[in-house]
């Protein structure tokens, strides 16, 4: 497998703002065969697919309803061989995530994004291992857009500079879909955000600690991407972790394990941990009182 490196002006954006861009990873047509093979399983009347909370409910009968069902599709590549030997287990994005984590390499958590056309719901501000709450900020996150991901259609913002700080705990919001970063921080944040607008075949990636965020779809357009972070065997044993249980090999001694259904990375439960739940609004209300 040959080697990648990042440009000096990765580089330098990576150091100082906390993410950068890569261009065509994946040719655009097997972006488009790959977003096929997802519209194919959300159109299905009972998909076999794990989902987050479903936007509409109820769900009407209508191919444009059922394509509105999901926000997110959890270990999706455990489904389908096109995605796994394309994305998360191909040799692009490999080569990459090997820049940063050597010749050993396990794929921690993998997941589809859906956010259509006019119902796409918004995904808080949040840092990565503020929801893992495992202590890990030497993983490697990627997400990849499918169709082009654009201000106009809610593409990802990042807040440059904000991986330099600490891990923040999350607050779980009555009406939050998962931890988010307590909303006194985020509030006015919108003027200094960076958005990552990127087209079918490029992804962004970024530092585990960075604050990031995508707004709700309002437009016509929907857009579909797949997301991954890489760790290595020498991670997952410092930051041993209850929901990482699923970790796939991806890379061993630098050869790419390309063979599907992929390889379960071995982890004994009883090694791991669950993580610390995350901060109720009521606990964060009354420590600001109290200040």
């Amino acid at each position: 497998m040959t080697t990648w490196s990042p440009t000096a002006d990765q580089a330098r954006q990576y150091e100082e703002d906390g993410y950068f861009i890569v261009r065509n990873v994946i040719p655009r047509e097997t972006a488009a065969e790959l977003r096929g093979v997802i519209k194919n399983t959300v159109l299905m009347p009972e998909p076999d697919v794990m989902a987050d909370a479903d936007p509409m409910d109820p769900m009407g009968d209508s191919a444009k309803a059922r394509e509105a069902r999901f926000r997110k599709l959890s270990n999706y590549c455990f489904r389908a061989p096109l995605i796994w030997l394309n994305v998360h287990g191909g040799p692009a994005i490999a080569r990459i995530a090997s820049y940063f984590l050597g010749d050993d390499l396990v794929l921690k958590f993998n997941s589809c994004f859906l956010k259509p056309a006019r119902t796409g719901s918004a995904t808080p501000w949040h840092q990565d291992n503020g929801l893992w709450r495992d202590g890990d900020t030497a993983a490697f996150n990627f997400w990849m857009a499918l169709d082009p991901a654009t201000r106009a259609n809610g593409c990802l913002q990042m807040m440059p500079g904000s991986h330099k700080g600490e891990i923040i705990p999350h607050v779980l919001y009555p009406d939050s879909i998962h931890g988010e970063l307590p909303r006194h921080l985020t509030a006015g944040i919108q003027e200094r955000v960076h958005h990552v607008e990127i087209g079918p075949g490029d992804i962004v990636c970024w530092h585990s600690s960075m604050w990031h965020y995508s707004p709700p779809n309002p437009s016509e357009q929907g857009r579909i991407a797949i997301a991954g972070v890489y760790s290595s065997p020498s991670l997952i044993a410092s930051n041993p972790k209850w929901s990482a249980r699923r970790c796939l090999w991806v890379k061993k001694k630098g050869e790419l394990c390309a063979q599907f259904p992929p390889e379960p990375y071995p982890l004994e439960e009883a090694d791991l941990h669950r993580p610390s739940p995350w901060r109720e609004v009521e606990d964060r209300l009354e420590e600001e009182a109290a200040d």
